[in-house]
């Protein structure tokens, strides 16, 4: 028994990474892929604990980033708020389980124990990105795609999820391919990643539909140009993102569509109508303002979103479960406080990157960056998939702290 055990605990570090890098690739693949690899990883994380307590090897508290206990702060009040809750007790589970996606930030970086082991990782998530976007543009040119499940039109090259999700995560990949380029391939081979960068932003601004793409894709390449400016010139970038837009108007059929369309889709709301996606976002919006001004301080209880945007007016009648705004959900649910203390996460994400190496760094503070204007428009943290992937993508990074440069191959 002790033989096995011990030959166990030899295959446990290898087994953790697997359920990682597992997790990293099926980001990309859709909701069941990443259910199966959030079983592993808990699997994972319970035979990492229990060699913990045998060999008493647990890390030291100093050794986990600040944001760790903003995270266990921020759930820990959002499963109070199930006391006071005005939501069904459905309601408020299935809520409180949306939420809990950011706790998977302690699953991964609890057994990523070296840096090397959080490249590998990385590694698997960029390919599974790479494999999602060449699935895209094979669906664009009408190649069958056997593994695509969204129900998309293929000419929108969707594969998983929705023209929300893929353009975002496809965004993330270049973000992670392009500030992570000291371990790109060298020779030949360093101008693969060069060619997926192209294909991957042709796609997301000539292909995607999704406005929030657009905006992260826009942020990215704007803060990607500010680190390549002289500091005394970086003022300029200011005026990026609108100048790449104008361009990007006149060149892209689909991007000036889908910017009109948000001008138009005011003014049906003006005109009374939900029918189109800002118009119900404005209704959200609106609806939510007034529960927070019921309940400031406390909020209405973990998964009561739904149900105080009906008791208030909510002229949509099969509403989401949350109003596609990450800061107003947090405050209608969990009131001031847990606003607080969901911003205490962004803000202790950023300032856990000034920790990192460079190009981590960059990477973090990009990923950061995007979420939380990406926050003003949806709940990223809220969607499956998507937030397995930023959370996934902190630790994975935060986890690179101790790296020098070069770093060797993880054997």
């Amino acid at each position: 028994m002790s033989t096995y055990l011990s030959q166990i605990q030899y295959r446990l570090p290898s087994f953790a990474v697997f359920s990682v890098s597992f997790l990293a690739f099926s980001v990309s693949l859709g909701v069941a892929m990443v259910s199966i690899a959030k079983l592993l990883l808990l699997i994972a994380v319970l035979g990492q604990f229990i060699k913990d307590v045998r060999n008493r090897s647990f890390p030291s508290l100093k050794s986990w980033p600040q944001l760790t206990w903003w995270v266990l702060a921020a759930m820990a009040w959002m499963s109070l708020s199930g006391m006071w809750t005005e939501a069904s007790t459905p309601d408020a589970l299935a809520g409180w389980g949306r939420h809990s996606r950011i706790l998977w930030f302690l699953a991964v970086f609890y057994v990523l124990r070296t840096p090397a082991h959080a490249l590998l990782s990385l590694k698997w998530f960029v390919a599974g990105m790479v494999i999602m976007m060449l699935s895209s543009w094979a669906l664009v040119i009408g190649l069958t795609v056997p593994w695509a499940s969204a129900k998309e039109l293929p000419a929108l090259g969707i594969v998983h999820g929705s023209t929300l999700e893929q353009p975002v995560l496809l965004t993330l990949l270049a973000a992670v391919l392009w500030f992570m380029r000291d371990h790109w391939p060298q020779g030949h081979w360093r101008y693969v990643p060069i060619g997926i960068l192209l294909l991957t932003v042709v796609n997301v601004f000539f292909v995607m539909t999704g406005r929030s793409g657009f905006l992260v894709m826009l942020l990215f390449i704007s803060m990607a140009v500010w680190w390549q400016l002289p500091k005394k010139w970086r003022w300029l970038v200011v005026a990026l993102p609108f100048a790449l837009a104008a361009l990007i108007m006149v060149l892209s059929p689909r991007f000036q569509t889908q910017t009109l369309k948000v001008f138009q889709d005011v003014q049906s709301y003006q005109q009374g109508s939900v029918e189109t996606s800002q118009a119900q976002r404005l209704d959200y919006w609106h609806r939510s303002l007034l529960a927070i001004k019921e309940n400031p301080l406390l909020g209405h209880g973990v998964g009561s979103w739904r149900m105080k945007y009906h008791r208030l007016g909510g002229m949509q009648v099969d509403a989401p479960s949350n109003p596609h705004q990450q800061y107003l959900l947090w405050a209608v649910e969990s009131g001031a406080v847990g606003l607080f203390l969901f911003l205490g996460i962004l803000v202790f994400q950023l300032k856990g990157a000034y920790a990192l190496p460079v190009n981590a760094k960059q990477t973090l503070l990009t990923v950061t960056a995007m979420a939380a204007v990406m926050g003003v428009m949806n709940c990223p943290y809220f969607g499956a998939g998507m937030g397995e992937c930023l959370v996934y993508l902190a630790a994975s990074l935060l986890a690179l702290r101790a790296m020098q440069q070069p770093l060797p191959e993880p054997s």
